[in-house]
Parts: structure tokens; C-alpha cells; sequence
């Protein structure tokens, strides 16, 4: 089989699974899919009963000019028809509330499911590409879904309905009619190979574009401050152009087909008018009210083709977005890749153990190069070195925001990516140098609405961090209002007050092991000195172990043990006051910043 032959199967299987897993979507409403598809089946037979009517009206009436027995003709045709209305209405309802069911349903699996995947996949994807998969993606699929599954459905029935009644009517004058399907099937194969790439090529463009407004908008006071609006404006526009060029060339293809099947709908009622005036036929039983009828069904025909055709690029935009979706849902979420232990020994009790570790963020790039390094009950732990040493990432991994390329780490005993998520908290708190804040009050934000937290243990946490005061000054206290991260109504805190309750927040779970990345870097001196006579007094007495990534060396000097990182080696361990006596990296940072040198970079 030739190579493109081999694609093309590859498509199909793909558009077949596709299919299967859409229609799964569709188990929890299997009663209501069959009303559905016997209203459908209904409505299509029902239909079948006017051109009939019609012939009946044509052969044993007009043409012996009979009137007897019309209006009940007449009252069977508008009983007909009406049936099949509201029979329409039936099945366009029920798909509608499916719809919204199913994907309701999907967008609560998408969004879990992206929750959990490895972190190591937003540093591969843009940020706005991931929201536009679980909205303008599943948004062609809502379109698709609430409006026009159900009238796919029918005029696929109808087509088979009145290909069936068309044929028992009169075999001649359909295979006259079926001159035509030839070059209608060329033509819709044809333009809708070229629809689904235009319209694959047009969902990478709008996820191209929410990712560049996800980040320009972030970073609006830079592109102001430096008076950049005219460039960044221009590769918006060139972005822009990019998915305006895909949605032409769907839009043309569409644009099509419609005149196309009109044409040939044309072509076929004229072979058919010219056939039927032969007296060949005649001897075939084609009367009159046959071919009146015949060509009723013939116009019904092609009424649901055009209709298809018309929805063709809505469906095609549906299926792009459904294989942006599923491919999504297909990746593994975080914590299924085996962990590769260094020496496979069990790790002890210690609160946290790093043995020989390895890792990078891509492959060849090895970031951190065999470290080991633990933290004991009740330690204070500073990793310290200069920008690209390594630090953050050593944070993250303890973290379990990724796994190792090789080696082992344990927190509390646990392998930190295999903790289930109702004992994350209970094992560890982490405070990020960047907070994140969430719409909602004061205490959900402490909690993230994690209902296992007593009120106690939060308040007890607030007045650790130096955050009780100022949270209880607010108009309403705990239950005060606050804007998240993103902006939005509700109380805006200052850098510094975020920082106090992205502490608290870590502390509330009372974990077994704390990682700070400079978490205290935006509160002021006393604030920082009170906290940290807190946490020794209150949290590492009680045997928490404490990791901290420490930018600025005053932070180092209050840890009890600092650890020196440079290019991902480790190159230094020992108290504060050993290293600095000692006349090596660490002391050699301090008298750097003594006199006013920045060490956290350089070569």
C-alpha cells in the first residue's frame, strides 16, 4: 500500500475513534438517546406519508376528476405533518438537554484532568493553548452538540428513509435519479477532507491566539512601560491572520457545496421530468401521481444533503476541537511514571531525602547532577547558590511537581509524586516566591475550600505567619472578600499581605515538611524576624522540617544548615557560621554581597 494510502487509513481510524469516543459520552443518558432516536425514526417515516398522499390525490382523484374522499386526504396530510413537527421538537429537545448534560459532565473531566497533569506539560504547552481546550474547543462541540446533533441524525435517517421509499416506488425512475450520486459523492468526499484541515489548522490558530492575549495581557504594564504597544499589537494582528486564513479557506469549501448539490439537485428532477414523459416508462406503472410523488421525494432528497452540507464546517470544527480535547484526555496524569531509585534502599523517617538525584527539564540538559541531601525533624534547611544553580528545581521536585530522571526522594517516608491528594497536605505545605491568590473570602483562601481544616488550626496558622491582625482589621474579617490573582471584584491586598497568607496557608495543614521559595521576600523586617521566631518556636520545634530556597543570605544565616548548589552540583554543606569561617563558596558570597556586589548571578 502506497504511503498515501496509508495516511488516509490513518485518518480514518483516527476519525473512528474519535467517534467511539464521543458516542461514550453519551452512556449515562442511554434512555434518553433512545427517545431520541425513536423520535427521529418516527418523524422520518412520517414523512413519507404527504408525497404519498399526494399520488393518491393525482392517480384516484384529479386526473378521473373524483372528489369524493378529499377531505379526508387533506385532513391526512396535515395530520401528517404535523406529526412530523412535533415530532422535530421532541428529539431537538432532548438532544438539547443531552447536549448540555455531556458536556457539563466533559468539562468537569477536562479541567480534573488537566489538574493533574505533570507540570512538566505547562512547560511544554502555552498557558492560553490549555484554557482554549476547555473552553473554544469544547465551545465547537456545545455548538454541535445542542443544535445540531440531533438534526444530523435526521436527515441521515431521512436520507435512508426516502432512498428506501423512492426505490419501492418505482425502481426506473430511481435508477434514473441515481445518475446523479456519482458526482455528488466525489464532490462531498472531495471538500470534506479540505474543511477537516482547514478546520484543525483553525483550532491550533485560536489556541495560538488565546495563548499570546494570556501572556500579553500579563504582562501589560511591561509593554507599556517600554512604549512596545504598536509591535505587540502587530504580532496579535499576525496571529490573527494565520486563523483567518484557515477560516477562509473552510469557509470557501462550505461556501461550495450548497450551490453544487443545488445543481445537481437540479440536473436529477430534469433526467426525471424528461424520463417520466417517455411512454417506455409507462409500461413500467409510472403514472402521473408516481412521478409527482417521485419528485417530491426526490426534492426531500436532497433537502437533508444541503443540510449537511450547510453544518459540514461546524461539524469539522467540532471534530478539531474533539481531537484537541481527547488528546488531552489521553495523557497520562502525573504520578504514573515509576520513580527509579538511586540505590534502592528504603528511605528512613527523615522529612525529607534526596539520594543521588538527576534531573533536567529537557533531554541532554541535565539541570541538577547526582545531588543528595536530606532535612532532619525540626531542621531548617537554606539551599543557596546563584541563579541557575539549581535551587527551585531541587524545591520542585521535593514538591513532587516532577519526577527524576534518576535517584530517589522521599518526604515523610512517601514518594512525593505518589501521594494521594487528600494527604498532600498533611505531608507537605509549600509557600512559592510568586502567590496566587483565588476569588472567594479570606478563609478559602487559606483552606482552598478543604473542609478537613478546622477554623482553629487556621486561625492558629494566621497568627504564626503575623496575618491574624491584619485579616481581622478587614470589613468582615475571615469572611472578607478578596480578588484573585487574575484581578476582579473584591479586596485587593498589598504584596506583602498576600505573602502572609500564602504562609498561613502552608501552615494550616500542619504539615510534616514546609518549602519556602524566599517566602518572605515581600514583608518588611519586623514582620520577617517575628515570623521566623514564630515558626522555630511553634512549627520546627514541634519536628517539622524546613527547605528553603533563600535569595538573599540574611535568610541563610537563620537556617541551621545551608546547602551550596552551583550548576546543579552540590559544592557546600554545614552550619551558617562553619561555612562562613570555612573561606569557601559560601563565605566567599557573603563578602560579595558585603560590598555591595549582586552574587545571586553571574558566570
Amino acid at each position: 500500500m502506497s504511503s498515501l494510502g496509508l495516511a488516509r487509513n490513518a485518518v480514518e481510524d483516527q476519525t473512528w475513534s474519535l467517534l467511539r469516543s464521543l458516542l461514550s459520552l453519551l452512556r449515562p443518558w442511554r434512555a434518553r438517546v433512545a427517545l431520541v432516536a425513536v423520535s427521529v425514526l418516527a418523524a422520518a417515516a412520517v414523512e413519507l406519508v404527504p408525497p404519498l398522499v399526494i399520488r393518491t390525490i393525482v392517480d384516484a382523484h384529479l386526473t378521473v376528476q373524483r372528489p369524493d374522499g378529499l377531505l379526508f386526504l387533506a385532513f391526512l396530510y396535515l395530520t401528517a405533518a404535523a406529526a412530523v413537527q412535533v415530532m422535530t421538537f421532541l428529539y431537538n429537545y432532548l438532544a438539547a438537554t443531552i447536549a448540555q448534560g455531556v458536556l457539563s459532565a466533559l468539562r468537569v473531566r477536562l479541567f480534573a484532568h488537566v489538574q493533574r497533569l505533570p507540570t512538566s506539560y505547562f512547560d511544554r504547552v502555552p498557558m492560553g493553548d490549555v484554557i482554549s481546550r476547555c473552553t473554544a474547543d469544547v465551545e465547537t462541540l456545545d455548538t454541535v452538540f445542542s443544535s445540531n446533533v440531533a438534526l444530523l441524525l435526521a436527515n441521515l435517517v431521512r436520507l435512508a428513509t426516502i432512498t428506501v421509499a423512492m426505490f419501492a416506488l418505482s425502481v426506473p425512475l430511481s435508477l434514473v435519479a441515481a445518475l446523479v450520486v456519482p458526482p455528488l459523492a466525489f464532490v462531498t468526499r472531495f471538500l470534506q477532507r479540505r474543511v477537516r484541515q482547514a478546520e484543525r489548522e483553525n483550532r491550533r490558530a485560536v489556541g495560538a491566539i488565546n495563548a499570546c492575549l494570556q501572556e500579553n495581557l500579563r504582562s501589560t504594564e511591561v509593554i507599556r512601560a517600554f512604549g512596545r504597544v504598536p509591535e505587540f499589537v502587530a504580532g496579535f494582528r499576525q496571529i490573527l491572520r494565520r486563523g483567518l486564513a484557515a477560516s477562509n479557506r473552510s469557509s470557501f469549501f462550505s461556501s461550495v457545496y450548497t450551490p453544487t448539490t443545488a445543481i445537481l439537485s437540479a440536473l436529477a428532477v430534469a433526467a426525471l421530468l424528461w424520463a417520466g414523459t417517455q411512454q417506455a416508462l409507462a409500461a413500467f406503472g409510472v403514472s402521473l401521481g408516481t412521478l409527482t410523488a417521485f419528485l417530491i421525494l426526490m426534492q426531500r432528497f436532497f433537502q437533508p444533503i444541503t443540510a449537511l452540507g450547510e453544518e459540514w464546517q461546524t461539524v469539522q470544527g467540532a471534530m478539531a476541537g474533539a481531537e484537541r480535547i481527547f488528546g488531552t484526555l489521553a495523557l497520562p496524569p502525573d504520578g504514573t511514571a515509576p520513580v527509579i531509585a538511586g540505590d534502592g534502599r528504603e528511605v528512613g523517617p527523615r522529612p525529607i531525602v534526596l539520594s543521588r538525584v538527576e534531573f533536567g527539564y529537557a533531554g541532554g540538559q541535565p539541570v541538577l547532577h547526582g545531588i543528595s541531601l536530606d532535612v532532619k525533624r525540626g531542621e531548617h534547611v537554606a539551599l543557596v547558590g546563584r541563579t541557575g544553580a539549581g535551587k527551585t528545581s531541587a524545591l520542585h521536585l521535593v514538591a513532587g511537581l516532577y519526577q527524576p530522571w534518576s535517584g530517589s526522594i522521599r518526604v515523610a517516608g512517601r514518594d512525593p509524586t505518589g501521594l494521594d491528594e487528600s494527604e498532600r497536605r498533611r505531608v507537605l505545605g509549600v509557600v512559592p516566591q510568586v502567590v496566587q491568590l483565588f476569588s472567594g473570602t479570606v478563609m478559602e483562601n487559606l483552606t482552598l475550600s478543604d473542609t478537613s481544616v478546622p477554623e482553629a488550626a487556621v486561625y492558629e496558622a494566621c497568627r504564626i505567619a503575623g496575618a491574624d491582625a491584619f485579616i481581622r482589621a478587614l470589613p468582615q474579617g475571615y469572611h472578607t472578600g478578596l480578588s484573585g490573582s487574575g484581578g476582579g471584584a473584591g479586596t485587593h491586598l498589598s504584596a506583602g499581605q498576600q505573602q502572609l497568607l500564602a504562609l498561613a496557608r502552608a501552615l494550616a495543614g500542619r504539615p510534616a515538611v514546609l518549602l519556602f521559595d524566599e517566602a518572605t521576600a515581600a514583608i518588611d523586617s519586623a514582620s520577617d524576624a517575628a515570623f521566623r521566631a514564630a515558626l522555630r518556636a511553634s512549627v520546627l520545634a514541634q519536628g517539622c522540617g524546613v527547605l528553603t530556597v533563600a535569595h538573599r543570605l540574611s535568610t541563610a544565616l537563620e537556617a541551621d544548615r545551608i546547602i551550596v548548589l552551583d550548576r546543579g552540583y552540590l559544592v557546600e554543606e554545614g552550619p551558617p557560621a562553619e561555612l562562613a569561617a570555612r573561606g569557601g563558596r559560601f563565605a566567599a558570597l557573603l563578602e560579595l554581597e558585603a560590598a555591595g556586589w549582586d552574587w545571586r548571578s553571574g558566570p
